[in-house]
């Protein structure tokens, strides 16, 4: 499967940019002019319209590469959504996408940073780290950014990380009892098509963790919540059979690039 590129700067897009959630309403008139109206989330569509500037020939020949790859809107490709969060269930990782180590014991439900309760507390009742993780099906060789905000009533270590099957990457963070919100950002540079992404607890520590989130970007940008969905749209498509492109000078080339996938 093809993905779209990420530039040199480690971002996917550039501001401004749009993004539409376009959604169907069926509706069944009866003879009596009665109306029946019924979602159609099938039919839900999510929309970009993304400018770009200053774009280095090499970054522009890797969009025009792509764009001939799938002809056009013939074909789909991956696409990592620069405004939405990579992983799903931020806010709760008892769900089946977090794959937690022996010995953590995990509580949901608790007063988080932001003021609401989606805090969860992860005690790791062995006497070695453990880790709490999400595999997310993405290019190995991008830039990303893990974030989440931690405490813990008693000094503390934990320790963000990425893998994949051939590489890792990680950083350790000394917390306490006030809310902190981590990031850890690495390029891994490895050819798989998955990335893993999560937090090791050492043995006999007792953190609360709120908001995971991953982006394909350098740093952490504004929080957004997920549940079942993310960022990750496995089926994507250029809206347009014609790809533009404005060269402004040397290395210096622009162009409006629309895409849709299913939402």
């Amino acid at each position: 499967m093809p993905y779209f590129p990420q530039l040199t700067s480690g971002a996917v897009a550039q501001f401004p940019g749009k993004k539409q959630v376009l959604r169907r309403t069926v509706v069944n008139e009866a003879a009596d002019g009665n109306r029946v109206k019924l979602a159609d989330p099938a039919a839900n569509t999510v929309q970009w319209s993304l400018k770009y500037s200053g774009l280095t020939d090499a970054e522009w020949n890797a969009i025009e590469t792509l764009f001939e790859a799938v002809e056009g809107q013939l074909e789909s490709f991956t696409f990592l959504d620069p405004f939405d969060n990579l992983v799903s269930w931020s806010e709760d990782p008892t769900q089946a996408a977090w794959i937690k180590g022996g010995g953590l014991a995990v509580t949901t439900g608790l007063t988080d940073p932001l003021g609401g309760t989606g805090a969860t507390s992860v005690v790791n009742q062995g006497s070695i780290g453990a880790n709490i993780q999400q595999s997310i099906n993405a290019p190995g060789g991008y830039q990303y950014c893990l974030s989440v905000w931690a405490q813990s009533a008693a000094a503390a270590q934990i320790t963000l990380f990425q893998s994949t099957a051939t590489k890792s990457a990680s950083r350790g963070f000394a917390i306490g009892p006030v809310w902190t919100r981590l990031e850890y950002g690495a390029n891994l540079g490895a050819p798989e098509d998955t990335v893993n992404f999560g937090a090791t607890i050492e043995g006999g520590n007792a953190v609360e963790l709120f908001g995971f989130q991953v982006e394909a970007q350098v740093g952490a940008s504004k929080y957004r919540k997920t549940t079942e969905g993310n960022g990750v749209y496995a089926s994507a498509w250029f809206l347009d059979d014609t790809l533009t492109r404005t060269t402004n000078g040397v290395e210096d080339n622009s162009c409006t690039l629309r895409i849709r996938a299913s939402g």
